[in-house]
């Protein structure tokens, strides 16, 4: 009985270790979209950045808030041990006619034992609201650059995914290719050795093709290699696990459209985040000025409140009052002019910034729309050339299907024709990354 049960343990641990490697193994099948929109779920760099937004805008509140009136309660108690009344003693003031002044101990006032005070005092600032005025503007131009952060990081990991995605079709489109060409390279190996054996050629020539099929070997292992390595880094971008066994959906290749120079460089100037980023630091270091001259002026502010008090019984137990407050520094050693300095200076670097940001800009504009024309021509041609190679092996199937030729010289008709078709594959989705980047630039990706 005993065994049985060790037995049937034994069996049921074998059945599980079994169920985790088949789970652990699960494959996961991913559309482009798919993987974009996962990408912009998973990246904590991207959530972190976003959460910076949300930290600018609270501090644009706190900003804001120091214009309001600010209400103070203040309140206080004391019990005293003793009794602290204010009693004048008999001749404490002196005497007249030998008549002590007072009589006797005269009790000026009683002091209660238990003390209490409290107030309420509100304070308005008057002067102080145009430098708030320019601080709640430098921190709305602080929630616009992260803001922008967070737009490019969106932009970075949807062309990195689209990127990655393209890369590992294209080296599948690759090893396809190769598959074809060393089977070919096989079949020509074979028909050499049986010419070998019948005394038609020689040894060097078999060498020669082993060696080249060693090559086409080679190459095929090198693209496998290559594939395996763009999905890991794809697996990194996705958060999936190493041993995920990750499999992407069929691509149809959709060229992009490539509007014209003209308009990539007006979007460019409109939405790029790059130049919106160093319009932002400059609007920040022009608030920072204005600020720094609102330090000459007094701070001015209206002060008013009520009071209640127990101390003194022939005060009043309640009391109201009004006023202003006027602080100002008249004289500051040179601090608050060179404050003002170091703040046009600020100023002066956040232009020039600017305006190096606009031409670099507009050189990498430039040169990214000069990739994606010479990407688009490279289309063209290579488009052409698979038209010319499909309907070359369309010839030689069925010359093959009448007899007309053999499978060695259909098979290298499918080489070339599989050599076209990853190429015209190729060229289009390098075209895209090419666009792509033109679109990253100009601000085009929007998640």
């Amino acid at each position: 009985m005993t065994t049985n049960r060790n037995i049937n343990n034994v069996f049921l641990i074998v059945l599980l270790f079994l169920f985790v490697k088949i789970s652990a193994q699960e494959t996961y099948s991913l559309s482009l979209e798919e993987a974009k929109n996962r990408a912009l779920s998973k990246n904590k760099l991207l959530k972190i950045q976003e959460e910076k937004v949300r930290e600018a805008n609270y501090k644009i509140n706190a900003v804001s808030s120091k214009g309001k009136p600010l209400v103070y309660g203040i309140a206080n108690y004391m019990h005293t041990f003793r009794e602290n009344n204010f009693i004048i003693p008999e001749g404490g003031i002196g005497d007249f006619l030998t008549v002590p002044i007072p009589f006797n101990d005269f009790n000026l006032y009683s002091v209660d034992q238990d003390i209490f005070t409290a107030g309420i005092i509100a304070y308005q600032p008057i002067t102080q609201l145009f430098r708030i005025r320019n601080g709640v503007d430098a921190a709305t131009a602080e929630a616009s650059m992260e803001q922008t952060e967070a737009r490019i990081a969106s932009a970075r990991i949807i062309s990195g995914i689209e990127k990655l995605f393209y890369a590992v079709k294209i080296e599948e489109a690759k090893i396809a290719q190769l598959e074809t060409d060393v089977a070919l390279s096989k079949t020509k190996l074979y028909d050499v050795e049986s010419a070998l054996q019948a005394g038609e050629t020689n040894e060097v020539s078999r060498m020669g093709l082993q060696a080249e099929l060693a090559k086409k070997e080679y190459d095929l292992l090198q693209t496998e290699i290559d594939r395996e390595n763009y999905l890991a880094d794809l697996k990194v971008m996705l958060e999936f696990d190493e041993a995920t066994n990750l499999q992407l959906d069929s691509l149809k290749v959709q060229p992009y459209l490539l509007e014209s120079f003209d308009y990539y460089w007006e979007e460019a100037q409109k939405n790029s985040p790059e130049l919106i980023n160093a319009q932002k630091q400059k609007e920040m270091a022009q608030y920072g000025v204005s600020a720094n001259k609102n330090v000459y002026l007094p701070d001015l502010g209206l002060i008013g409140g009520a009071t209640y008090q127990n101390i003194v019984p022939e005060f009043p137990e309640t009391n109201y009052f009004i006023g202003a407050n006027l602080i100002w520094n008249i004289i500051g050693f040179g601090n608050r002019k060179s404050e003002l300095a170091q703040s046009k200076s600020k100023e002066i670097q956040a232009t020039l910034f600017e305006e190096n940001t606009q031409s670099d800009l507009k050189n990498k504009v430039a040169k990214a729309y000069k990739n994606a024309e010479q990407a688009e021509r490279l289309i063209t041609i290579a488009q052409k050339a698979y038209f010319y190679r499909k309907e070359a092996f369309r010839i030689k199937t069925n010359e093959r299907n009448t007899g007309l030729t053999t499978e060695k010289e259909l098979l290298e008709f499918k080489v070339e024709l599989q050599k076209a078709k990853q190429e015209a594959f190729a060229a289009s989705l390098n075209f895209n990354m090419a666009v792509l980047d033109l679109k990253v630039l100009a601000g085009l990706i929007v998640r």
